[in-house]
Formats: C-alpha cells, structure tokens, sequence
C-alpha cells in the first residue's frame, strides 16, 4: 500500500520547487526539501537505529517543518508515529511513552533535557532526537540528514504489512487517562476520507493549521493538503489578535479547526481583513450551535462534521446541499452510524440515544494494552461514542452532549452545550462551562464555571435568566454559578469537565 511518504514523493517529481510548507518562524519546505530530508532520515531511522515496520516514534514538539519530516520519514519504512502533547506532565509523558512502548522521541532543544531524563528510565526508548539544535544526551536531526548519503529514501517503496500508521492519544477529558488508538495505515495517508468530494481540494489550495498536530483535527487538515500535493500552512501556535493578519500574509484557502478556536475568534472585536480573505471554506468541529453567526460574521461557507479520535471523521456537512440547523451531516459513504437506546434497542427517527459506529466501517480494533477499556466501548461489532445524539428521517445526525456532560435534573435531561451556547452571548461572559452537580432532592442541577469578560461583574442568576429569557426554559438556567480565571484546557483546546465536577465531589 502506498504510504504518505510515496504520495508526497510523486508530487514532488512533478513540483519540486513548490511550497509544501509555509511557517513564520522555522522557515518553508518545497516539496523536493520535504521529500529530500524525510527521505534521509527514513534511511538514518532504518540504519542507526534499526527502526522499521511496526516500531513506534514519539513526537514531542511543537508544529514545524520537522515535524512533517520525522513523520514522513517513519511512513517510508512502515513506522507508527505517537504524537504527544509537549503541555504534558512527567507523569503523563512517561505513562504515554511506556504504554506505547515507544523507541525514540522526538523533541525540541527546550525539551530535549527533560525527555533525555524520561527516556532514561523506560527500557523501551534507545534515543532522543532533539529537531533544532544540539543538545547534550541526544541525537541532533541535523546531523542525521547530513549524513545519509545522497537521494537516499528515494528508493523506497510501498510498504508491505503496514497497517498500523499511527497511534493518537486520546485527551481523556472524561476519565483523565488517556487511551492510545491505533490509526490505520492508509488513514494516516489521507486515503480514506474524500476531501475533493467534501469541499474540492486541488493541489492548488493551502490548508491552515493553528491547531497543536498532536490533534487529529491538526494532522487531518497537514495530511489532507500533502495527500492531494497542497500545501500547510502552520505556524507555531495559534494567536487570536494575529489570526487575520497571518490569513491575509499566506494566503490560506481551507481551514480545518476545532469550536474553541472559533469561540476565541468570535471574541475578537472585528479587524480589517476578516472579510476580505482568501479562505473560501471553514471547516470547524462541533460548531453547529453557531455555524450561521460565524459564516455571516466571515462571509466565508463552513462545514461542520462528527468525529472522534477512534472513529475520524465520521460525519459531515454537505455544502451543496440546504443547511439543516444543528445537524452535524450524513455519514460518510462506508460508514454507518446508527442510535440505540439504554435497553439496547435502536432509537426511533428523532429520539435521543448513544451513537454508536459500526466498528468494522471505522476500522477500530482495540485500544493499545487497554482490554478493559475496549471490551467497555464496544459490543455487537458497535463502536460506543459515549455521546447522544438522533437522526431525521434523512439520516442527518444532531449531536446534544457527551453523556457524561449531560445534566439529569429531576428526571430530565438537559445538554450542557444548549446551556452554554444560550449563555455565551451575554456580555459579562468571556468563557464558559457548564456541568452537572449533585443534588439530594433533584439529584442533579445546573453549575456554571464562568471566566467574567474584562472589566464586567459575575453574572447572577436572575442576569442570566433574563438575558436567555425565550431561548433557554427557567429550569435550565444554572444555580451555581462560580467565577473561575481560567478553564481547564487540553492542549488542544478541549475542556476539562471532569476536573470541574471534582470540585463539588
């Protein structure tokens, strides 16, 4: 099967001195460049470090060229890369590196020291390879690319047996434990998701990713453009008051991110280029609350779409077609999605349930070590979300809450994402989150966490009735409400709720 390695090569055959990579700090990548040094350090992987098939590699550093070129070199000769998350602890890093039985990290010199001391104590890891500078106790990507002789990767072909392309690690925003789901082979060269069918993508688009690529969202919207001989716009870090102004410099034509960078933009007072741009669509993951407001504000079309880490993207919004407010879209064809309820039984056209994939469509096959959690989110060739949702009578799937998100208040379920996109509007809000807490009488109520705006006062209860008054009902406007200075983050933006209901256990 052809990796991305390969596919990347061809284009570069063909358009060697196109951009493949455009960043503000580390500088471009032409595709000849790309293939060139990931080429070099596929043959130094193999040699040096006797990596190959079904070995795994962590990366350990920020979006930069390096990045694409570590990954496009493990592709060449059938590796796994283990994207992690540089925000991570210690403990979580070394959880991570000795679950995924990783053989070298790659990182950054800020870094390096810090993963040198990690990797000292797990058997598995044999080198640290620091990405920008030397560093002492770890290998310097440079050297490594300089060494390898000349054309050297340029040999190689498809590999046989190669299945398993990489392993992404979940946030664990609901358990706090991340959980390690193998990728399959061809999903990590964008060969399976129909991007030209979803929004046209050409070789002549550039893709825009702000997002950390130890996200899915992140590395689908870097593989989608290489897979198709685009080109990756990536700057380090995201930066709200930059955002435009990076738009208007590179030129970007697709977007793929994730609703708390939108929430973030929307907050912005308006700016000079936030209308005349290039970017001609918006693809924004859980944004379905406030797709109209963001496509009016833009001028710019979005699509929104249902995923997860275990399933990819499984739904989404068609731009030919009329918008259904709040869906999320139709499933992908080879997918299959369906709603059962708690009895187990398939859930009427219109009713509430879990969402299940069929597991054999989406390729999971067990999280890594993790029996127990494997055995608890699947059953009956079923793949359980964890998150409710229904379909019309089309077949086009509304997603309410993650259950463990969703508020039972005296025998009702209320979604805290209704609640919160109700709420954000009102001015004293900067961020929002709301959770359930215990109740002895109604067993649970609604609690809001809330960042107060600059220069405003926390918002009472009776303020945010009035100011929801028509599009939320009395009973699920919160009781508690707490002003907090920061939420809870992932590094990729997600909340962490469970964090936030550890304060009322």
């Amino acid at each position: 099967m052809p990796t991305l390695y390969d596919v990347v090569r061809d284009f570069s055959n063909t358009w060697p001195d196109k951009l493949a990579v455009l960043t503000e700090q580390d500088g471009h990548r032409t595709y000849q460049e790309l293939v060139a040094h990931s080429g070099a350090l596929a043959h130094q992987f193999h040699t040096r470090f006797g990596l190959g098939l079904g070995d795994r590699a962590c990366l350990l550093m920020q979006n930069r060229p390096e990045y694409l070129e570590c990954l496009l070199g493990m592709q060449a000769i059938g590796m796994a890369s283990v994207p992690l998350n540089p925000e991570w602890t210690d403990t979580e890093l070394e959880f991570v590196l000795n679950h995924s039985r990783c053989r070298v990290v790659f990182t950054e010199a800020e870094r390096a020291e810090r993963a040198v001391a990690l990797a000292a104590g797990i058997d598995s890891v044999e080198a640290v390879v620091s990405v920008d500078e030397p560093v002492d106790g770890a290998v310097f990507l440079g050297e490594l690319i300089a060494e390898a002789p000349e054309g050297a990767g340029l040999g190689l072909s498809s590999v046989e047996g190669f299945v398993e392309g990489q392993v992404m690690y979940t946030s664990g925003t609901t358990t706090g434990r991340p959980k390690g789901v193998p990728a399959r082979a061809e999903l990590s060269a964008g060969g399976v998701i129909p991007y030209e069918e979803m929004f046209g993508l050409t070789h002549t688009d550039r893709s825009l990713v702000v997002t950390p690529l130890f996200h899915g969202n992140a590395m689908g919207g870097a593989i989608s453009a290489l897979s198709r001989g685009a080109s990756v716009v990536m700057p380090r870090k995201f930066s709200a008051s930059r955002f435009w102004s990076l738009v208007d410099l590179y030129r970007p034509t697709y977007f793929l991110t994730l609703v708390p960078i939108i929430n973030i933009l929307m907050a912005q007072p308006p700016g000079p280029h936030e209308k005349s741009h290039s970017l001609r669509v918006m693809i924004p993951l859980g944004c379905a609350p406030i797709i109209e407001q963001v496509e009016e504000r833009y001028g710019v079309p979005c699509m929104d779409w249902y995923g997860m880490t275990e399933a990819g993207m499984g739904t989404y919004t068609r731009l030919d077609e009329p918008r259904r407010p709040g869906s999320v879209g139709k499933p992908f064809e080879g997918s299959e999605l369906r709603i059962f309820l708690p009895d187990g039984s398939e859930a009427p056209t219109g009713e509430t349930g879990e969402i299940c994939f069929l597991q054999s469509a989406i390729g999971f096959n067990g999280y890594i070590e993790d029996p127990e959690a494997t055995e608890a989110a699947t059953s009956d060739d079923r793949f359980h979300t964890g998150d409710l949702g229904y379909v019309d009578d089309e077949g086009y799937l509304y997603f309410v809450d993650r259950q463990k998100d969703i508020v039972r208040r005296g025998g009702v379920n209320l979604s805290t994402i209704e609640v919160e996109s109700a709420l954000r509007t009102h001015p004293a809000i900067g961020d929002i989150a709301v959770v359930a807490r215990p109740d002895p009488v109604l067993g649970e109520t609604v609690a809001a966490f809330i960042v107060v705006a600059d220069g405003c006062d926390l918002p009472s209860e009776d303020d945010l009735r009035s100011h929801t008054e028509g599009t939320l009902a009395p009973y699920k406007v919160p009781t508690t409400i707490q002003s907090i200075d920061e939420l809870p983050r992932t590094g990729n933006g997600k909340v962490e709720k469970f964090r936030l209901r550890q304060q009322f256990a």
